[in-house]
This record gives structure tokens, C-alpha cells and sequence, in this order.
């Protein structure tokens, strides 16, 4: 059977993963807890020289099937002013207890910065859950591990990796999206897996590491220490996530794999870790949310520095005055 144009044999030619890469997932329930950590960030309002957004992060706690709560560690409004801005990330790194060098995140794009700022708030809710974990327990980190040392927070996840190793906690990256692919034209890797590893093993959850095999890009050893699979985690769901696993947890994989595919059954997202789809939802900042954060920092602006509305709607980017009047 063919998917977008290609048959399953040119995969496995092109790739070279062949029919016994594809190791069934056998569910395995466990006592411990799961901590699943995510973030969210909103538009609030583009001044052209400087960019406010919303941001949202934190994790929540699963017992089983069981929610015990949901932690909220940032609900703030950060502000990428040039002039400004770094400020805004050392009390962060403070909270992670890390010392690195922020002249990495000069020359950013102002929207870059903000992207930047709630991925290390995202790093923080990591830590703490970490910090509440014990021996045994799951955690489960919305995003990849594994192009991480050219990033402005390298140091921070190599460090969080450590502290996981050392509470001896199975952490695992769990990507909704990748841009892993393969094909002389680049051609998604999830989506023609996900087709192909259901007709070898019907009926069946599984995994598939790609350690070696020729799929693109940035996968270079040096670069991640760790291992990238392709993890159907329920025969009910209807794709394959991209799982980044440390190297820690080598040679205990495939049961690691199990307690998360234990409890990603639910009927409100087959075949992804319910504990991730509890905290999408629950830390999701919505489009109202950014609409009351809009309409209190111009209020707040409006009062601090004695300018009327339309000088303030003067002063912003025209797409934002477009999108207001639209």
C-alpha cells in the first residue's frame, strides 16, 4: 500500500529499517507516579520595537489513571525589549540554580526571545517536577532532548539530564511534531512510519530507534548522547511521537516505553500519554486569555505614562491595528 506517493519498500530502502526494527511495546503498569511538563505562550501586543507575550508553564501529577494535581511554576507577561530583556532570564536560572552566559541571546529576534523565555520557564517546571519525583517515577517533558547543544539553554538540559540520572527517574521527551525526514525530497518519517509499522504489527504498540539508520537531519552523535525513537504508544492511536530518551536509562528502554504506553489509552487522546494531554489543556493559554492580558497592560500603560489610547494604538505594529479592526 502506498502513502503520499510512496510505497513501503522505498522506505525501508531509502531508510534502511527493515521489518525487525519494529519491536513491540508491551504495556506495563507501575505504582510509581507521572509528571508531565508543558508550556504555552500568547501573543499580547507588538509595539514594533519591543513584543509582549503571555506565558504559561508548570506540570501535572498522575497517579495511574489517577490526576493528583496540576502546578503552575510562570503565569507572566515577559517583555523582549532589546534594551531589557535579560533581566527577565536570570531570575529563572536562579531558580535553576545554573550560571551561564546570556550574550548568546544578543542579536535575537524579539519573537525568538520570547520563544527562548518559555522554553527555560519550561526547563524550570522540569525541575521542580524533577525536584518532587522519586526512584522509579516517570516524567514525561513535552519537547526534545536532542539538538539541544546549539541552543542558548544547552547547559540547562545537559544539567536537568544529570539531575534525572542522579534521582533515578525515567525522563522521557515526547515531540507532537519533528521535522525528522528522510527521501532524496524530504518526506515526513512519523507519518510513513506510523503507516508502515501498523500493517507489520497490527493489533500492536511499538517502537523503532534510529540510531544509525539514514534518516535527516540533525541527528549526529556528537551532537546528542542520547537515543531518537519512533514510539506508537497505543494500536488505537492513529500516529507514532518522536521520543527522545537519554542515555542514562540504555538497556531499559523497552520498559520504559511500557509505563508510558500503560497509560496512554484514553479515550480523549489514544496513543499519547494521557498525563501530557492532561497538561496541554490545563497550562493552554487561550485566545481570551490573550485578549485580558492585551487590555490590562495597555490599561497599566495608559496610567503610568498619561498617553490615551490612540496614542498607544499609534505606537503599534500596523499588522496588530489590522488584526484589532478586523
Amino acid at each position: 500500500m502506498r502513502y503520499l506517493g510512496v510505497g513501503p519498500e522505498d522506505l525501508m530502502r531509502h531508510t534502511g529499517i527493515g521489518e525487525k526494527d519494529f519491536v513491540p511495546v508491551e504495556p506495563q503498569p507501575f505504582d510509581g507516579r507521572i509528571f508531565a511538563v508543558d508550556g504555552s505562550n500568547i501573543k499580547v501586543c507588538d509595539l514594533s520595537v519591543a513584543k509582549a507575550n503571555r506565558i504559561r508553564a508548570g506540570y501535572v501529577v498522575y497517579r495511574g489513571r489517577r490526576r493528583e494535581r496540576t502546578v503552575v511554576t510562570c503565569d507572566d507577561l515577559f517583555v523582549a525589549d532589546r534594551r531589557a530583556y535579560m533581566e527577565w532570564f536570570r531570575e529563572p536560572l536562579e531558580r535553576l540554580n545554573i550560571d551561564i552566559d546570556l550574550s548568546g541571546l544578543r542579536g535575537s529576534e524579539l519573537e525568538r526571545l520570547s520563544t527562548y523565555f518559555r522554553e527555560l520557564q519550561e526547563y524550570v517546571a522540569l525541575d521542580a517536577a524533577l525536584s518532587e519525583s522519586e526512584k522509579g517515577d516517570l516524567v514525561l517533558y513535552d519537547g526534545g532532548f536532542a539538538i539541544w547543544k546549539d541552543r542558548p539553554f544547552g547547559k540547562v538540559v545537559a544539567e536537568i539530564i544529570e539531575r534525572a540520572s542522579k534521582r533515578g527517574v525515567d525522563l522521557l521527551g515526547v515531540s507532537k511534531s519533528t521535522t525528522i525526514s528522510w527521501g532524496e525530497i524530504s518526506m515526513p518519517l512519523v507519518y510513513h512510519l506510523s503507516r508502515l509499522g501498523k500493517s507489520l504489527l497490527p493489533g500492536r504498540a511499538w517502537y523503532v530507534d534510529l540510531n544509525g539508520k539514514n534518516v535527516h537531519p540533525d541527528l549526529q552523535e556528537e551532537r546528542w548522547q542520547g537515543s531518537i525513537y519512533i514510539v506508537l504508544f497505543h494500536p488505537m492511536g492513529d500516529r507514532a511521537f518522536r521520543v527522545d530518551v537519554p542515555s542514562y536509562m540504555n538497556g531499559r528502554v523497552a520498559s520504559v516505553l511500557s509505563k508510558a504506553a500503560a497509560f496512554s489509552g484514553s479515550s480523549e487522546s489514544p496513543g499519547y500519554p494521557h498525563a501530557l494531554f492532561r497538561a496541554h489543556h490545563d497550562l493552554k493559554l487561550s485566545s481570551h486569555d490573550g485578549e485580558m492580558s492585551w487590555f490590562r497592560v495597555m490599561d497599566a500603560m495608559a496610567k503610568r505614562y498619561q498617553v490615551s489610547m490612540k496614542d498607544l494604538r499609534s505606537a503599534m505594529d500596523y499588522h496588530e491595528i489590522l488584526e484589532i479592526t478586523g
